[in-house]
């Protein structure tokens, strides 16, 4: 699967949707992104992480600084549907002020945390 990112603005805010693996130069580039939309005014803020499958620590990197916003920003993510451990998920979730959790056919690792 080729990475990218793609970006959208609404009334509600930003809409930044990750495909493929969010590393290197693409993990990058997003929070770049991220970081001049947030200069601009913009602090709704959805990450569509389902065709996520993979994080590095350049990617990671994106949810550190989001964390290091101290709640200055709402952040809402759609969680990855596979692929993402449960430390690239611990990451993810520790930064953003809404997990949203989509129905389908894979047992997703948060699910798995709940159930526990």
């Amino acid at each position: 699967m080729r990475s990218s990112i793609s970006l959208s603005v609404t009334e509600k805010g930003l809409n930044l949707r990750v495909s493929g693996k969010l590393i290197g130069r693409i993990a990058r580039e997003g929070l770049e992104l991220l970081q001049t939309v947030v200069e601009h005014g913009d602090r709704k803020i959805t990450l569509d992480l389902r065709e996520t499958t993979s994080l590095d620590s350049l990617g990671i990197r994106m949810f550190d600084w989001i964390r290091g916003q101290n709640g200055k920003l709402d952040v809402e993510v759609i969680a990855p549907i596979t692929g993402v451990n449960d430390e690239e998920l611990a990451s993810i979730s520790s930064a953003v002020t809404k997990m949203n959790i989509l129905s389908n056919p894979y047992d997703n690792a948060i699910h798995r945390k709940e159930r526990a």
